[in-house]
């Protein structure tokens, strides 16, 4: 199935209940009928220390077993941990493209760590806390939610690690915050209650975190392609988090911190940055690329073309622009070989000619495209590729290749989300070989 194609990967590790290592990798490619598919490799033991190098070795044995070489392999989607990062770009020479959720969440997490944010949210947290643990106070809530007309729901609590739990438990609170407060007040939890000016901040961090929120959410998915959105999103959150002078100090704070960490990442000068901006090239929705500076954008257009240029269907339409394919010999092709080439060098210095002309059909491809007004975002690039490759046959075949790459290192987590209804207390003891089979064929067989 993989065989021949280019594919991107993503990677992670995973623990399970006996203390067995795993690591997952998981391959992504473009069919004949331009549908996403992704299939789970191997969920191979790490019974060594999970060091770049140790990590880069699982990596390169599980490709080895499916004889996947690493020049098919376009990309490595990780999440932001330093052994793996090393692994993909100093062990296998590969691009390294971050997970954008976990890199969006560690943005958010450095806003979040301002002192006059940080202190409500620790109550708010504290509260749920309460409410989750105290039978008694729940039960009085959820009657105080029916005597007003809500319908009854638990709080959520805050989780450092899962993404966008900050912004679901402000929500929430906001939500319940008029039969919380009865309890509250009724039950003299004072240490629990949130001032008028604190409730105000919270109403304006949920409504900086809600892009976040989107961004995260539409990512987050498998089913579409997600890579060629990266920049663009960041340039779009970026937008967002402009200081106001109507804001409070404490807001602007905490918009220039997220800016600042989300700002650094994908570096202009790091591989994944060229990756992901030929892969939103490649999406008709983001193809103009307004989120670069022009000269940004030129380098991507020769990146392209350089690229088309080494690709085989190339090399055969250039081929075929000379008029005469080589395949017979008949009395055509034999005057071709007496006069050579010396009539087409001349040509060519004139202006007309194969390698110019195919040189020229390309850019016109470019240009025509470029012009194509850009797709609503919620549109699937997939189907309008499926319905326009006939249209613009060499930038399909890149298309194919990059609208691949997953942004995010979440299929790899789904897998272990699996991997821990297999591996249960009921069954931690299972071999690792019978727990990689059973996950590659529950992930792999699904719909």
């Amino acid at each position: 199935m993989i065989s021949g194609k280019k594919i991107a990967l993503t990677t992670d590790g995973w623990t399970s209940l006996a203390t067995e290592a795993y690591v997952t990798v998981t391959a992504h490619f473009i069919d004949d009928d331009w549908e996403l598919k992704d299939v789970i490799l191997k969920t191979a033991e790490a019974q060594k220390s999970h060091t770049a190098e140790n990590v880069a070795e699982c990596i390169s044995n599980i490709l080895g077993e499916y004889n996947v070489s690493r020049e098919s392999v376009l990309s490595i989607t990780t999440d932001n941990a330093a052994n793996y990062i090393n692994a993909v770009e100093r062990h296998l020479q590969a691009v390294n493209v971050p997970c954008m959720t976990h890199t969006i969440n560690l943005a958010v997490r450095k806003g979040l760590a301002v002192r006059a944010i940080e202190t409500p949210i620790s109550r708010l947290k504290a509260t749920a806390l309460h409410f989750n643990k105290s039978t008694t106070d729940s039960y009085l809530l959820e009657s105080k939610q029916k005597l007003l007309g809500l319908k009854p729901a638990k709080l959520i609590n805050d989780c450092a690690t899962r993404w966008n739990s900050t912004y679901d438990m402000v929500c929430r609170a906001a939500e319940q915050q008029a039969p919380v407060a009865a309890v509250i007040m009724e039950k003299k939890l004072c240490h629990l209650e949130l001032t008028t000016r604190e409730w105000t901040l919270m109403e304006q961090v949920r409504a900086v975190l809600k892009p976040f929120k989107v961004a995260t959410e539409a990512l987050s998915t498998d089913r579409f392609p997600t890579a060629s959105a990266v920049l663009p999103l960041k340039y779009v959150l970026l937008s967002n988090l402009q200081p106001s002078t109507s804001d409070p100090a404490a807001l602007n704070e905490m918009k220039t911190k997220i800016k600042t960490d989300l700002y650094n990442r994908y570096s202009r000068d790091k591989d994944a940055f060229k990756l992901l901006n030929t892969a939103s090239y490649l999406d008709p929705r983001f193809h103009r690329l307004i989120h670069l500076e022009r000269d940004q954008r030129q380098e991507v257009r020769e990146k392209i073309k350089a690229e088309i240029s080494q690709l085989p269907v190339f090399a055969e339409r250039a081929a075929m622009a000379t008029g005469i394919t080589r395949h017979e010999k008949t009395a055509l092709s034999a005057m071709g070989d007496l006069f050579s080439d010396v009539y087409r060098q001349g040509a060519d210095a004139s202006g007309g000619a194969s390698g110019l002309d195919i040189g020229a059909v390309l850019e016109q491809e470019m240009l025509i495209y470029e012009s194509e007004t850009p797709l609503p975002t919620d549109s699937n690039p997939l189907s309008w590729w499926k319905t326009s490759q006939s249209r613009y046959p060499h930038l399909a075949e890149l298309a194919r290749r990059y609208l691949s790459i997953p942004a995010t290192s979440v299929r790899a987590e789904r897998v272990f989300s699996t991997a821990g209804i297999i591996v249960n207390k009921k069954r931690s003891a299972l071999d690792s070989e019978n727990v990689d089979r059973l996950v590659f064929l529950a992930n792999n067989l699904r719909d």
